[in-house]
């Protein structure tokens, strides 16, 4: 992520499925970003932090379906 002298920070939301939703949301304490997918664009760090925890968390419950779903089996 390439930083600017404001605090903002350069993110990348790659394309979902053609059935997604052509933006992303992020909602913090209340303030709402919508960001388009497949674009670059600039946010506030705090927002970058907060969609690379949000990726972490989908990636941490990913790995804990799959070894649900390996032990039902």
């Amino acid at each position: 992520m390439a930083k600017t002298n404001d605090n903002r920070v350069e993110v990348f939301i790659p394309k979902g499925f053609a059935v997604e939703d052509p933006n992303y949301f992020v909602s913090i304490n209340g303030v709402s970003y919508v960001l388009p997918r497949g674009k670059r664009c600039l946010v506030p760090d705090f927002v970058a932090a907060e969609i690379d925890r949000a990726e972490r968390a989908q990636q941490a419950w990913d790995a804990r379906s799959a070894q649900l779903a390996e032990k039902t089996q």
